[in-house]
């Protein structure tokens, strides 16, 4: 009978054992993928710094842009109407 008891607390013990080994790898391999995620989420971070600075630099270059061709439109007005005081001149000659 105490033989019997000493085996079945072995064999308890045995797969005690085998679930900590199981539970031991198991951990390693998720503090290896959490590792990994974390390093894939630093890299998507930064991804979407850059990505945030260049909308702003382009936003910026459309600003300067529309801004530009304001100035443009304001100077191509400015000769129209030079230029049509110009041939209303020579008309008055």
């Amino acid at each position: 009978m105490e033989l019997e008891k000493l085996e079945l607390l072995e064999e308890k013990i045995n797969q005690a054992v085998q679930l900590i080994e199981r539970l031991k790898m198991e951990n390693k391999e998720l503090k290896q993928l959490n590792d990994d995620l974390r390093e894939e989420n630093m890299a998507k971070d930064r991804m979407i710094q850059q990505l945030k600075e260049e909308n702003q630099h382009l936003h910026q270059q459309k600003l300067e842009n529309t801004l530009g061709r304001e100035k443009e439109e304001q100077i191509k007005n400015k000769v129209e109407q030079m230029l049509n005081r110009l041939d209303e001149l020579e008309l008055n000659l």
